[in-house]
């Protein structure tokens, strides 16, 4: 696809063939997107559940490699899973699959 910064990216973008709203009825589209609230503001209860998840890829030498965490901050345990040969998003994906 190019460099992100190629003015023609947006264009090769929505050319797909669901077209710029990838497929979405005007009433499903999203208008706004919230922010989930700052840990201390949770009440106890919710921090009880709440979990802090993140995944990332590097190159390696020549191989690519990634790594996913998933932490509770009211259990104090971490988690995590690492592999090669796949992307950022496999990482993501993997701390979701993990919480």
């Amino acid at each position: 696809m190019g460099e992100p910064s190629h003015p023609g990216i947006l264009k090769v973008i929505t050319d797909w063939p669901e077209g710029k709203h990838f497929g979405m009825l005007p009433e499903e589209e999203l208008t706004h997107a919230e922010e989930s609230p700052l840990y201390y503001k949770l009440s106890e209860n919710e921090k009880q559940y709440a979990l802090f998840m993140d995944g990332f890829c590097c190159i390696v030498g020549k191989q690519r490699r990634w790594k996913a965490a998933v932490w509770s901050p009211a259990q104090q345990v971490a988690e995590t899973a690492d592999g090669a040969g796949e992307s950022s998003q496999t990482a993501e994906v993997k701390a979701i699959q993990m919480a």
